[in-house]
Parts: structure tokens; C-alpha cells; sequence
């Protein structure tokens, strides 16, 4: 807290005229964390106003626009301390921004950099160039977990007060298998049975009623208490899990559009309607309009497109792989890209 930061320029090292200008959300996390692999080049920082929210959420749910980019640009003295015109923006971003509205109103070329800035310092060397690896989403352990407490740490903490005031002998134990959970829920959520979020919750839910019953029938030593115990089990993986999906990238919250429904607009400045948003639909490609450009190449975040250069075409070699975030749909110049629901 707070969960956004002043929009606005920020300046890095001694850079000059040539130097590059990044671009991203003025989510407070996002630019603590941009910052630390900014801190040691010579460049310059534009931070967009997002309503407080990341990049990709911002970009998905409307909050991260041209009009976002436009105005930090038209409000920065950035115009004057560089010849060049090219802002760099992070790459899932591309599904929200206009590019050619941006170029209109301040031209400025737009292109997109690396999905993490830890590939920053390795883009900027290469004079801006991409590799594979940095245009691709990942989704290691360490930012499952990393996640995982992100999104857990309040819910839990709020319950630990409640068990406190009203059932305080159970304050360890909930303790201990509320932190439990996150590591083993977020650290093995892909292994866990189900395409989507909920349906891994209900798979876990349905283990431990499995459990339940089986010590029931049992009837061994103890049987009350560890009875007792798996009831606690099933509330916290409703609370550890709440979001399950919307903890990851590129993935569609099933959270937010029920509290959207029952009214729960937002908390703060955050508006959970204007999150990530992602339907379940199919990119379809039309050759004749494609001028193998290989925009949609550097941008997917999954990997989807291939440019076969023999053939000078670019095909949608992956689909299977597709969530449909429309990033390449938003960029195709030509309009080769579509979206079929």
C-alpha cells in the first residue's frame, strides 16, 4: 500500500538523446520491481497512468490504453531529451494499446520489449533485440509461489484474526496449513487435475471429503480432531484458492465477474471489472491479407505463430496453445487476424 505510484518520467543513469524509453504501469509492485533492473542503465522511464493496476490486468480490462501512454508522453518534458521517437512497451501490453492512435496523436513509434524486465539488461545490450525466451510467458515455481502470498497474505491474515478472537486453540493449526496451502496449492497448480481454476479447487475439495468419510467409517484415535482438521483444510483451499486463475498469466478470472454480478465493483482504486478479461474464443488467420510482417510472432506470448521462411508464411503453427488475449489481433496491421467466438 499504497497500490499505485505517480505517473510521470523517471530518469536512470546519465542518459542522453539515443537512449531508450521504457513504458509501463503505475501499478507500485511493477515499477519497485522494473526498477531494480533499470537502476544500473542509461535510460528513461515512462510510467503510465493504470488506475494501480499491473500491466497485463491494465491492459485486458481497459486501464492501460493509448490514451494512457498519449498523456504520460504529452505530459513529460520526454519530447525534449531524446531525438529519436520510439517508446518501448512491455510486451503484454499489446493487447490493450492502439499503436497507430499513439503515433497519431505524439509521434511516437511504439514497440514491444521483453515480457520480464529481468531481460531488459540482455535486450538493451542486443540493441534491442528480442529473443525467443523473452517473449515468452513462464510460469516457474518461484512466481507461482511469489504469486501465491501475493494474492493469499491478506485473506489469511484476516482469518488468523477471526480464529484468534473466537477459536483461539485452533490458531496454530490454521496457521499452519493456511501458509501450507500456498506453497502446496501455488507450487503445484499446474499438476493439479483440471483446466480451470475452480475445477482444481473442486478436485482438492473432493480429496479431502474422501478423507473425511474414510476416517468417519475408521473410526481410529483421534478421529474428531483430525475430522476437525480437514473441515478446516476445506475452507482455506476455498480462501487460498479464490482467484486460482486469475493468479496467472494469461489465464481468465472467474473471481471478478461474480463480484461484478453481486455488485462488489472495486476496492480503492482497483476496479475488479476492469481486470484481465479474456473470452473463450478461436484466432483465425487469413492468409491473403497476411504480409508476414511477424508481428503476431514477436508478441504472442505463447509461442503460437511460426514464420516458415521457405514458404514466406506465417502460420498459426500452435493453436492448442492460444488463450485468445488478442494481443495479435489488436497489432495485425492488416487485419489478417480475427477473433471467432
Amino acid at each position: 500500500m499504497p497500490l499505485s505510484v505517480a505517473p510521470g518520467l523517471r530518469i536512470f543513469g546519465n542518459p542522453n538523446e539515443n537512449s531508450p524509453v521504457f513504458v509501463t504501469a503505475n501499478f507500485d509492485l511493477t515499477v519497485k520491481r522494473l526498477i531494480q533492473h533499470l537502476k544500473n542503465q542509461d535510460c528513461y522511464l515512462l510510467i503510465a497512468p493504470t488506475s494501480g493496476i499491473n500491466v497485463w490486468c491494465a491492459a485486458r480490462g481497459s486501464n492501460f490504453t493509448a490514451h494512457s501512454v498519449i498523456s504520460v508522453v504529452k505530459t513529460s518534458d520526454i519530447n525534449e531529451k531524446v531525438t529519436h521517437r520510439i517508446l518501448i512497451l512491455p510486451q503484454l501490453s499489446a493487447s490493450g494499446i492502439d499503436v497507430k492512435l499513439v503515433k497519431r496523436e505524439t509521434g511516437w513509434d511504439c514497440k514491444f520489449g521483453p515480457v520480464y524486465a529481468q531481460d531488459i539488461p540482455e535486450y538493451v545490450a542486443d540493441g534491442l533485440k528480442k529473443t525467443d525466451k523473452m517473449r515468452r510467458v513462464r510460469w516457474p515455481f518461484i512466481d507461482r509461489i511469489d504469486v501465491g502470498l501475493g494474492i493469499s497474505t491478506t485473506f489469511l491474515i484476516f482469518v488468523l484474526i477471526i480464529i484468534g478472537f473466537f477459536l483461539k486453540d485452533w490458531l496454530v493449526e490454521v496457521f499452519v496449513l493456511g501458509w501450507g496451502l500456498v506453497f502446496l496449492m501455488y507450487g503445484l497448480h499446474p499438476f493439479i487435475p483440471g483446466k480451470s481454476g475452480w475445477r482444481k479447487i473442486l478436485f482438492l475439495e473432493i480429496l479431502i471429503v474422501i478423507g473425511v468419510v474414510s476416517f468417519t467409517f475408521l473410526a481410529i484415535d483421534q478421529t474428531k480432531y483430525i475430522q476437525n482438521l480437514l473441515f478446516i483444510v476445506m475452507g482455506l483451499i476455498l480462501i487460498v484458492g479464490i482467484d486460482f486463475d486469475g493468479a496467472t498469466p494469461l489465464q481468465k478470472s472467474e473471481f471478478d465477474p461474480i463480484l461484478d454480478k453481486i455488485g462488489i465493483q472495486g476496492l480503492g482504486n482497483i476496479k475488479f471489472s476492469g481486470r484481465s478479461k479474456i473470452v473463450n474464443s478461436k484466432i483465425v488467420l487469413d492468409q491473403s491479407k497476411c504480409t508476414k510482417c511477424g508481428m503476431c510472432y514477436d508478441i504472442c506470448p505463447k509461442g503460437v505463430f511460426e514464420m516458415v521462411d521457405e514458404y514466406k508464411k506465417m502460420l498459426n503453427k500452435y493453436p492448442e496453445k492460444c488463450v485468445t488475449c488478442e494481443a495479435c489481433v489488436s497489432q495485425c496491421l492488416t487485419g489478417a487476424l480475427t477473433l471467432r467466438v
